[in-house]
């Protein structure tokens, strides 16, 4: 999955973060369309007859939402996980779990992760943002446009730590003091 998506990005990406998926989208022949979804689903993929490729999302979801829909479908073509004729609805509750107990489902997952948060530039951002002492989880999701569960799960798999603030580098020992500034630990 990690090969293909860093292929995809090489193919089509043009460095800029958030990552254009309309771009993506488009070079990989899919067409994304508007429709009304049930509220539990992110996203309906459909492959036709004719090879035609069209991803449905539902307006009333976030962009981020609408965003993690077209990026897990882009990996279900990628991976070739449906064939002409089929399709399949993306399923992504609230907090963005989905059924990795279907391995379809868990590639997909982990296929738009690579590809919504390229591991060079979650690097690089981090960084910078690092050097700037800028510490917010939530303002660096902004940046790649993805819900911040997301950003914790791709920095847990590239193996990176949150940067720590100075009172946690100056006295990493005490989690935590009392009214009296007695140390907890």
């Amino acid at each position: 999955m990690g090969v293909l998506a860093e292929g995809v990005l090489k193919l089509h990406w043009d460095g800029n973060i958030p990552v254009n998926l309309a771009r993506l989208a488009k070079a990989m022949q899919l067409r994304v369309a508007f429709e009304s979804l049930p509220p539990e689903v992110c996203a309906r993929l459909e492959i036709t007859a004719q090879r035609k490729q069209r991803v449905c999302l539902d307006r009333s979801h976030s962009l981020v939402r609408q965003r993690y829909g077209v990026a897990h479908a882009l990996g279900h073509i990628a991976l070739h996980h449906l064939r002409p004729g089929m399709q399949c609805r993306i399923r992504v509750s609230e907090n963005y779990h989905v059924d990795l107990r279907q391995r379809p489902n868990s590639e997909a997952n982990d296929f738009a992760l690579r590809l919504l948060m390229p591991a060079d530039a979650l690097r690089e951002h981090l960084q910078q943002w690092q050097e700037k002492q800028i510490y917010t989880m939530q303002a660096l999701a902004e940046a790649f446009e993805v819900a911040p569960i997301m950003l914790k799960q791709r920095m847990a798999d590239l193996d990176l730590t949150w940067p720590k603030t100075l009172a946690q580098q100056l006295r990493p020992e005490v989690l935590w003091e009392d009214d009296n500034n007695d140390e907890l630990y």
